[in-house]
């Protein structure tokens, strides 16, 4: 398993060359990158890919998903106007708590959760689930995190 700072730097270089699309959805730079002290059992994660369906996604956000951009530690549905992402990444409470003055806490999602600079951030344990959705309003685009969230706590 990679490092978070090994695939936020992987995916900062593909971005750069790429068409752009994915950089608005990059997880910020706070996000944690705590691993130590996990044991085996603990340090999976699952692809983020095989979380949601294309049918999911589509009912989720509500609009149809046209591609899926996939990395073993997130998960980008592609849509005609919009996007969805995901990311998992270990973390630990005391890492997840370190956030941005700008974060609205979140309540009733995990053990913990926030949203920043468009993206809800959701404590699982040891798991921090990002979620990232464009292509409408901020409101709205909060709500629909909301329940893509809600879904994956079941299947993390």
């Amino acid at each position: 398993m990679r490092s978070p700072r090994v695939v936020a730097s992987v995916l900062a270089l593909a971005l750069t060359g790429g068409c752009g699309i994915l950089a608005s959805a990059s997880p910020p730079a706070r996000t944690p990158a705590a691993r130590s002290g996990l044991g085996p059992a603990e340090d999976h994660i699952p692809f983020p890919c095989t979380l949601l369906s294309r049918a999911e996604v589509t009912q989720l956000t509500g609009r149809e998903v046209t591609g899926v951009d996939e990395d073993p530690a997130y998960c980008q549905w592609n849509q005609a106007d919009g996007q969805l992402a995901v990311f998992l990444t270990r973390t630990t409470r005391a890492d997840f708590e370190v956030v941005t003055t700008d974060a609205r806490e979140i309540s009733g999602l995990g053990e913990d959760a926030y949203w920043n600079d468009n993206h809800l951030y959701v404590l699982a344990g040891t798991t921090q689930i990002d979620v990232y959705s464009h292509g409408d309003d901020e409101d709205t685009n909060l709500e629909v995190s909301k329940q893509v969230a809600t879904v994956l706590l079941t299947r993390v």
